[in-house]
């Protein structure tokens, strides 16, 4: 039966991508409760004419997903029957959601959720009598929807306009030891995975408007944008499972509660474009204006020694934001009861740095066998994993920096050699190089690294078109797909996952992450995969390449399947199966 449901799951997944080759809130956001942790929406309508353009349709596209033996044509009619018969409209949002809201979630558990809009719910329903899967269930009618119960813990419901699947995953019963019998025992199960599930539905139906995500503007507003994909995040999710805590700090519901961020998905021409807005909500932003942040210093990677740099990340912002934000929360005189036997204060550890940080790797890749580990046998000889790194943290108050420092002396994680403080055995024995001093606290891969690194006579091979966009963000990262991709794909392998990474590198370009500073209202940022195809819509690549895949992935799963029906020509034994 689960894989039954996971094939449901699949068929749909396809179908809303096979169909895209064919300022006020969505009327689907009062079916999505406030206590949401997440929501992502897909636009099949917005990305058909992208799919037509670059020579996808639903023809192609089953064409190279499914072959003509007899297998394939059999589950190609099923998606075909799906698509076609079901009454599902899919040109409209579809909306995928997570939701922690309920008191069985505080324990652990979450909902996961896919709405959709119905073109017609008789169609709908005729399907379920016709599909040899969906009729073995019996229909059942509450006064706001259907639904069938495919498996415990899930729900597919329906109304007049909307469909909905709901899949709840309960907490784990975990075994705990028991010092009087000396033993692991492992609790009885009480959660009822199908009355949490019609509970949780139930409440989707019938909740108020302001209990929904209908009523949150943020929500709302990120539509006004056009896109293929919209996502939506809240902190608030987070405060049923503070409950738990042993420790209930003051005001935390308060920090959490109103936070949300909003995202737009769009495919252009040889990139994935994300923009993104933070909304912060009274607390916070009060914070935000009143340490503001700065510019990251992006001379801090500049003279890097590497013409082979896979990826860094620059950032910078105001440290006493930290003494704000416990001031707010009420618990600065508590963290620093907690910390007092170590000779420091709060203000001391955010004192101690300006609040600018650049991490580097490069050179990734892997190393051939020393010569005496050289074998005939060349796969038993496996290759070492090789690369470098370095981290630079600048310093604030060198007083209060060198006070954190000798205690970390004390307690052997460093050692102090004049007025500069190394690696102690521990990071030593792991191979790092460590050099802390009143401007720079710096974590290397290697001395050579951090000495070529302080000379400044070299410039790192950074690419030109990131550094002009990071001029003026507070956060920057990039990192290089392709080249890091390159460096452990085997490009001698013709199959398998050697052959999914050789695509993927000559699919994708590299990644860029851009973050300005708080500008009042939110915190905007911009996420940028660029293909190696600069013309091409980023859609119809990223399409062939999925679809590439997902053949390799078919052809693997039937290989594996007659594998394991000459070996048990009468099916798996049961025990197998269950373990």
């Amino acid at each position: 039966m689960k894989r039954n449901l996971l094939g449901l799951v699949a068929i749909g997944f396809v179908a809303v991508l096979v169909t895209s080759c064919g300022s006020k809130a969505p009327k689907e956001a009062r079916y999505i409760p406030k206590t949401a942790s997440a929501v992502f929406v897909l636009d099949p309508g917005s990305m058909k004419d992208k799919l037509q353009k670059g020579g996808i349709s639903v023809d192609t596209l089953l064409g190279r997903i499914f072959k003509s033996d007899s297998a394939d044509k059999a589950d190609r009619d099923q998606l075909e029957a799906f698509r076609n018969n079901a009454g599902i409209n899919w040109d409209n949002r579809f909306y995928f959601f997570f939701n922690p809201g309920t008191k069985q979630a505080e324990l652990g558990g979450m909902s996961i959720n896919m709405l959709a809009n119905l073109s017609d719910a008789g169609k709908f329903e005729a399907w379920l009598k016709n599909d040899k899967e969906a009729k073995k269930h019996e229909v059942k009618k509450e006064k706001e929807y259907s639904y069938i119960t495919p498996e415990p813990g899930t729900l597919i419901s329906w109304t007049d306009k909307n469909i909905l699947l709901t899949v709840y995953n309960a907490p784990a019963v975990k075994p705990y030891f028991d010092t009087i019998t000396m033993n692991y025992v492992v609790p009885e199960k009480t959660f009822n995975k199908d009355s949490a599930v019609k509970a949780e539905v139930a409440g989707y139906y019938t909740q108020k408007e302001d209990a929904s995500l209908a009523s949150v503007k943020a929500f709302s507003e990120m539509f006004k944008d056009k896109a293929d994909g919209y996502f939506f995040s809240s902190t608030g999710s987070i405060a049923p499972a503070l409950k738990m805590m042993p420790l209930q700090l003051p005001k935390m519901e308060e920090l959490l509660k109103d936070n949300y961020s909003t995202a737009t998905l769009t495919f252009e021409n040889g990139k994935i474009l994300v923009r993104s807005a933070s909304h912060t909500n009274n607390m916070i932003t009060s914070l935000l204006k009143q340490y503001p942040g700065k510019p990251a210093d992006l001379s801090l990677i500049e003279h890097y020694p590497s013409q082979h740099v896979n990826g860094f990340m620059v950032v910078a912002f105001n440290p006493e934001i930290f003494g704000g934000l416990f001031k707010q929360l009420e618990v600065e005189s508590l963290i620093n009861n907690m910390i007092a036997q170590t000779g420091f204060t709060v203000d001391n550890f955010y004192h101690s740095f300006k609040g600018d940080m650049a991490i580097v790797v490069s050179d990734l890749g892997t190393s051939a066998p020393e010569p005496q580990q050289r074998r005939d046998e060349k796969a038993l000889v496996p290759k070492k994993s090789i690369g470098k790194m370095l981290l630079n943290v600048t310093v604030g108050n060198k007083t209060d920096f060198f006070k954190m420092m000798d205690k970390t002396v004390e307690l052997g994680y460093l050692k102090k050699e004049g007025n500069a403080y190394k690696a102690g055995d521990l990071l030593a024995s792991l191979g790092f190089y460590v050099h802390g001093d009143e401007k720079n606290f710096i974590l290397s891969s290697d001395s050579v690294l951090y000495a070529q690194y302080m000379a400044k006579t070299s410039k790192a091979a950074l690419n030109a078109d990131v550094m002009s966009q990071a001029k003026g963000k507070t956060t920057v990262m990039y990192f290089d797909i392709a080249n890091t991709i390159g460096a452990y794909a085997d490009e001698t392998e013709g199959s398998g996952f050697n052959s999914a990474m050789r695509k993927t590198k000559a699919t994708f370009k590299d990644l860029i992450i851009l973050s300005d500073n708080f500008n009042g209202k939110s915190i905007n940022s911009t996420m940028e995969v660029r293909m190696q195809d600069s013309k091409q819509n980023s859609l119809v690549t990223l399409t062939s390449l999925l679809t590439d895949i997902a053949v390799d992935m078919r052809v693997a799963a039937r290989r594996e399947k007659e594998a394991e029906d000459k070996m048990f020509p009468g099916g798996v034994p049961a025990i197998i199966r269950t373990n």
